[in-house]
């Protein structure tokens, strides 16, 4: 009986979702985009630090996404972070799980080397300044950390685990950017 209820209902919210999906011509999904983007509200911050100067060769931007009611209030929608090369905008990856980071890799200055401690601190003010660290606790396990060929900055803990980036370098020359929610030690 279990299962049958289960099909059943996956199968409803299958049919649903493709009647509803198909419902509406391209002109009224063009027409209520429009009305949508009436309603939505952008705050940016330029990022500034002098680790992002150094580091980045774009211009990277803190963005604020709202949504403003009929009353004057203001719903968040979310945040992300923006960069900006010549004419191209890129969004740099987010830190919510493991994975490689090409984006982030890409709007990295091509002059940029991670030889030594003095580099190492001028990429955690970059990286402070567009992956905030928003816990005392979190703030409290920073580091960074040199293993052979792999700078390890330490971002903060996940389920005991340290949590943050790896940047893997040859000659200084950053090749890779990994984010790890469990950084073996």
């Amino acid at each position: 009986m279990k299962k049958f209820l289960s099909a059943a209902l996956i199968s409803i919210l299958l049919l649903s979702g493709t009647v509803y999906a198909g419902n509406i011509s391209e002109k009224e999904k063009a027409t209520i985009q429009k009305a949508i983007a009436g309603m939505i509200g952008v705050d940016a911050t330029r990022v500034e630090s002098s680790g992002a100067k150094k580091v980045f060769a774009a211009t990277i931007y803190l963005v604020d996404l709202f949504r403003e009611g009929a009353d004057g209030s203001r719903f968040g929608m979310g945040k992300f972070i923006l960069a900006q090369i010549g004419a191209t905008f890129v969004e740099p990856e987010g830190t919510q799980t493991n994975k490689t980071m090409p984006m982030l890799k890409s709007i990295i200055k091509n002059d940029f080397r991670l030889n030594s401690q003095k580099d190492a601190e001028s990429l955690q003010d970059a990286l402070d300044s567009i992956y905030k660290i928003s816990s005392l606790s979190d703030q409290n396990a920073k580091a960074i950390i040199q293993k052979g060929n792999e700078w390890i900055f330490v971002r903060g803990t996940f389920f005991k685990k340290k949590k943050g980036f790896i940047f893997k370098v040859n000659k200084g020359v950053i090749t890779e950017i990994q984010y790890s929610l469990g950084i073996e030690m």
